[in-house]
């Protein structure tokens, strides 16, 4: 053997010697409990001997210390890996004992059995994962002066870099360092104009002026807000069945201001998470709270609302850990967590946080759903506030005629008597049903009742027995009686309804968790009406109850009985309301006395009216399930139903009971009823002064029904109690829970309040150790492509190490440190030697670190969808800049949402916008949860059903056809195309058009080779379009922007397919 072979020899041996004991982190260097042993363990161990206490095995816990190295019986013996037994249960040639045991499909390769022999032989040092340990500043490393360090962070990569024999990449040249940064901060690229005013400048401080430039900039707090509605999973549908429209725009506008105002992290979280429960909560801070009525909401007919319910519950639980804590909760909901220190009562106590919203399970297609909040717009605002004036000095002048009346009632020698007779003179709709008959009916046939045409019979209830004659009996669904031109109120409206019951459901159902609510009559509609109208009913444990609603769950009027109505005879059931708006108007009596009442809810702010204005009947009985959010079936019999058209007093009232009786009744001059009736029946002023209250809130509604809403969250009056479910079953309650936070993350302080405020304040406590890592590592990943940490999602015991972790403490106590400010994050970062590295291949780094994870080179990949798009709007001078306001819908494919259902009204068709709203921002372009943007959708873009922290990045065929073909790049092409004609036209050389298109869409200008290539290809296509008109035609009437008819269509036909080109070529749509 020759020498030379020889030498050849022994390097490869020496090679391969050191690349084995590389392959062992253990027999290296020290073995690290959280780097090496804990994700052998987590990977292969905790499924039977970890966290979840339902499937651990032998009472094992090898996911904590005192457990694995218990002094009884110890599975492992520090320093001894003889006698330890985890080591002879993992290496035995007993098949049974052998662990992990084969039902499990694990094995445990031979260097994982290695690191954990050297471990146990180093003493078997254990540490709690590194995540749930606070933050310590680290020392700052010291590095070679041979690369440039411009700030903390390069001393951190480059020593890195150094231990592992890598060196740093040089300085990227300035023109791919502006588009770099630019499109990194804003989103958009940097005009041409921009990139030679850049290179033109010397100063050393030229680079840093241009990014302070750009974190000042409103395209910035854009760029900023999309990563946030991907993580705050915005979009303008709800979802799930229906998918139909809301309105949270405003929402998503709040947070540009936000970005754009610097606002702290802290703030901005907080407010996002509790801004309503801080003092004197501003408009500003309640719509922040928003962010958590993102979720996904479901129409669907026949869902359970309580499960549904507690699915949005569920939704925030997981965002929020996602989102600012960086980890997988959502097993929890059934089982203590397999791998992370978290339990199922955990989860529920956190859970807890966000379960006391007043809202629904199951909401209709369309619209927003309460809790809501209303912003006016400034004109609107004046003229409320104007009203809300008038109004609060017609009640300070009503308390005092009220207190003036009281001293000429008590000084009245005859009190006015009360008239027998008055009903039959006061304005009224009787319905006696006493001819009622019963008629064999199919489908939708309907009967006449007692000859009345205001009133008609579905589905054949039968007559009964009534308090006089016949009456009506219903016990199945579809049974109602309907009443035409009766009961078409409004806010303003006074009106008194009165009927005779007999139920008999409550009696007949044993097990009181079948009981529902049993609406007795109403007009209010179902889901898709917001249940908007009015409805007296029974609730499940029968109280007596009536509803005026706008919009279900908070916008509405909502009173019921202190006490369950008892009984199994006939009952008179009389409400009354004064139209005032307030629940305070509204009354309740029983066999014609007044019962005592309880306010549930006192916000109706809207007309009562069905959506359209026209009127709607009043169903007596309400027998079919679809028309309330409650689901009820009334059973039972009914009679002789009264409508007047006045709020009846209460001695009106026990009167209306008397006459059935042929009774009379005894007034008591002293008693409050008789000063009631007559302060509202004689006095002077009394009636004329709330009449004048009832026109000012008919305009208050009128103005009101113009103003925009936007669902928030909002506590309700008392605390709702939760309770660990079992297995996650929303009717499977188990022990009741508590408002807390996992233990293994940071105790919740006892001076916090146990609310949402407080859970805030806890994710910013100094002792909460994932806030501030969770928060720059996404801030690494917006500018790296990934963070320190590459499953920002999960920080938990599955999730991967940071790649520097002395790194990623700094920053996150850097960030803390600087009052949480993004901005001076950011300028760190992109101002780094690091981020500046030229992208360029070095050969034998590549070898080592072909991942890039140690970040010896700036990283590429592919800009993300609304960065192509927003690119190509740029490039050709088209993209509109407005800020904010509502989404657009910009061009797509016909038939895609007829496809998907006809549930929603709104969403029924898509509706390809025009005019500018063709050119704004991907940011504002309408998201469709089950049918999004398709374009953007093949470029990976989330359709924001959940909270996403990192996007998948795919590579299909499918991309390059969006860009070759979609109308938005074609359309832009051609626009560009026609800039670069009029150039051409006015002198300039194809050469010099060709090199300026270049620079618009890719930056740098082009080689020399490239010019001659596209050259050629602009000729191959000109001679095309030659021979073929019509397709020039054709290419040229994409999109709606208008062709200019002044220039040479083939010329921009044959410029139009080369600027398509460009838009595939490579530096069009990566980062370099």
């Amino acid at each position: 053997m020759s020498p030379v072979s020889s030498i050849v020899l022994c390097r490869l041996f020496l090679f391969s010697c050191w690349l084995w004991i590389n392959s062992f982190p253990c027999l290296a260097q020290e073995v690290s409990f959280n780097r090496d042993v804990l994700p052998i363990l987590s990977d292969n161990c905790f499924q039977c001997h970890g966290p979840d206490q339902n499937t651990r095995q032998a009472g094992l816990r090898l996911d904590q210390e005192l457990s694995a190295l218990r002094r009884e019986n110890p599975i492992i013996q520090s320093g001894d890996v003889e006698n330890s037994q985890l080591i002879d249960r993992i290496t035995t040639p007993n098949l049974s004992r052998l662990m992990p045991p084969a039902s499990s499909k694990l094995k445990l390769s031979r260097q994982q059995i290695e690191i954990l022999k050297r471990w146990i032989s180093q003493g078997a040092k254990w540490n709690d994962h590194w995540s749930f340990v606070p933050p310590i500043k680290p020392e700052l490393p010291s590095v070679s002066s041979q690369f440039p360090v411009q700030n903390e962070i390069d001393q951190f990569i480059q020593h890195r870099l150094a231990i592992n024999q890598l060196t740093p990449s040089p300085r990227a040249d300035k023109a791919t360092l502006i588009r770099r940064v630019t499109m990194d901060l804003t989103g958009l690229p940097p005009t041409v104009e921009e990139i030679d005013n850049f290179l033109a400048k010397t100063s050393e401080d030229s680079y840093e002026t241009l990014v302070d430039n750009l974190l000042a900039s409103e395209a910035h707090a854009e760029r900023l807000t999309l990563d946030w509605m991907d993580l705050a999973r915005y979009a303008d549908s709800h979802g799930m069945h229906a998918d139909g429209w809301r309105r949270m725009w405003p929402w998503r506008d709040w947070v540009i201001s936000a970005f754009q105002q610097n606002m702290p992290y802290d703030q901005f979280v907080t407010w996002q998470l509790a801004g309503d429960l801080l003092p004197n909560a501003s408009q500003e801070q309640i719509l922040a709270t928003a962010f958590h009525r993102n979720h996904p909401m479901t129409a669907e007919g026949g869902v359970i609302d309580e499960e549904f319910r507690l699915y949005y519950v569920f939704d925030r639980v997981e965002t929020t850990s996602t989102a600012f804590l960086g980890l997988t909760m959502n097993c929890a909901r059934c089982h203590d967590h397999k791998f992370d220190p978290i339990t199922q009562k955990e989860y529920y106590q956190l859970s807890a946080f966000f379960n006391n919203v007043r809202e629904l399970g199951m909401t209709g297609d369309d619209g927003n759903y309460g809790p809501v909040l209303a912003l006016p717009e400034e004109q609107v605002a004046k003229q409320l506030n104007l009203i809300d004036q008038k109004i609060q000095f017609l009640e300070k002048q009503l308390d005092q005629i009220e207190q003036q009346a009281k001293s000429e009632f008590a000084k009245l020698d005859q009190l006015p008597s009360l008239n027998p007779e008055f009903l039959d003179n006061i304005e009224v709709e009787k319905f006696p049903l006493e001819k009622i008959v019963s008629i064999d009916v199919e489908g939708k046939v309907i009967q006449a009742v007692d000859g009345n045409v205001k009133s008609t019979v579905s589905v054949s209830p039968r007559p009964m027995d009534g308090i006089d004659g016949n009456a009506l009996w219903i016990d199945g669904e579809y049974q109602h009686l309907a009443l035409k031109n009766v009961g078409d109120i409004d806010v303003a409206n006074p009106v008194t309804v009165s009927l005779w019951i007999k139920p008999t459901r409550h009696n007949q159902v044993k097990d009181p968790s079948q009981l529902t609510n049993q609406t007795l009559l109403g007009t209010s509609g179902g889901k898709n009406q917001y249940w908007r109208g009015w409805e007296l009913y029974l609730d499940r444990r029968g109280h007596l109850a009536v509803r005026l609603i706008h919009n279900l769950p908070d916008n509405l009027i909502h009173v019921r009985s202190i006490d369950p109505i008892t009984g199994v005879d006939w009952l008179h059931v009389t409400w009354s309301y004064n139209g005032t708006g307030l629940a305070s108007g509204v009354g309740l009596f029983v066999n014609g006395q007044p019962i005592d009442t309880e306010i549930i809810v006192d916000q109706l702010t809207r007309t009562i009216l069905p959506e359209n204005g026209t009127a709607r009947k009043v169903r007596v009985g309400r027998s079919y399930r679809g028309f309330t959010g409650d689901f009820g079936i009334y059973r039972g019999g009914m009679d002789d139903i009264r409508f007047y058209q006045l709020s009846l007093t209460e001695l009106e009232v026990a009167q209306l009971y008397a006459s059935y009786q042929q009774a009379k009744i005894n007034c008591n001059p002293a008693a409050e009823n008789q000063f009631q009736h007559w302060l509202s029946r004689n006095h002077t002023e009394w009636p004329a002064k709330m009449a004048e209250y009832r026109e000012l809130q008919k305009q208050r509604i009128e103005l009101f029904s113009q103003v925009d809403l936007v669902m928030v969250m909002k506590e309700m009056d008392s605390v709702r109690p939760t309770h660990l479910l079992h297995r996650g079953e929303y009717n499977q309650p188990r022990e009741l829970v508590e408002m807390g936070t996992p233990s293994a993350i940071a105790d919740f302080p006892t001076d916090l309040p146990n609310n949402r405020l407080g859970l805030a304040r806890w994710l910013f406590a100094p002792t909460n150790p994932l806030t501030a890592r969770v928060t720059v590592n996404r801030y690494w990943q917006m500018l790296f492509g990934h963070g320190l940490v590459r499953t920002p999602h999960d920080f938990g015991i599955q999730g991967q190490r940071p790649t520097h972790p002395q790194l990623l403490d700094w920053l996150a106590i850097k960030f803390r440190d600087s009052g949480w400010n993004i901005r001076h994050l950011l300028k760190l970062i992109v101002t780094s030697a690091t981020y500046q590295q030229s992208s360029g291949i070095n050969i034998a780094s590549d070898q080592t670190d072909p991942q890039n994870q140690l970040l010896w080179r700036s990283p590429t990949y592919r800009w993300p969808a609304e960065f192509l798009r927003d690119n190509a709007l740029a490039s050709s001078g088209v993209l509109v800049k407005q800020v904010g306001g509502p989404s657009v819908k910009p061009y797509q494919p016909e038939g895609l949402w007829i496809e998907k259902n006809n549930f929603s009204a709104k969403l029924r068709n898509y509706q390809i916008d025009n005019g500018d709203s063709l050119y704004r921002r991907s940011l504002y372009t309408f998201v469709r949860r089950t049918s999004p943007p398709p374009a953007m959708i093949t470029l990976d873009a989330p359709n924001r059903s959940v909270c996403t922290v990192k996007r998948v990045i795919t590579n299909t065929p499918l991309q390059a056809l969006v860009m070759m073909n979609d109308p938005q790049f074609i359309e832009s092409a051609r626009i560009l195309a026609e800039h670069i004609q009029r150039r051409i036209s006015h002198g300039d050389s194809l050469a010099k058009g060709i090199t300026k298109m270049f620079q618009r869409l890719t930056g740098p200008q082009p080689l020399s080779i490239q010019i001659k290539l596209l050259e050629t290809y602009y000729q191959n296509n000109y001679q095309k379009f030659l021979a073929n008109q019509s397709s020039v035609q054709s290419l040229l009437a994409v999109g709606e922007y208008p062709f200019d008819e002044t220039l040479p269509a083939t010329e921009v036909a044959a410029l139009t397919v080369m600027a398509n080109l460009i838009m595939n070529y490579d530096g069009f749509y990566m980062k370099r």
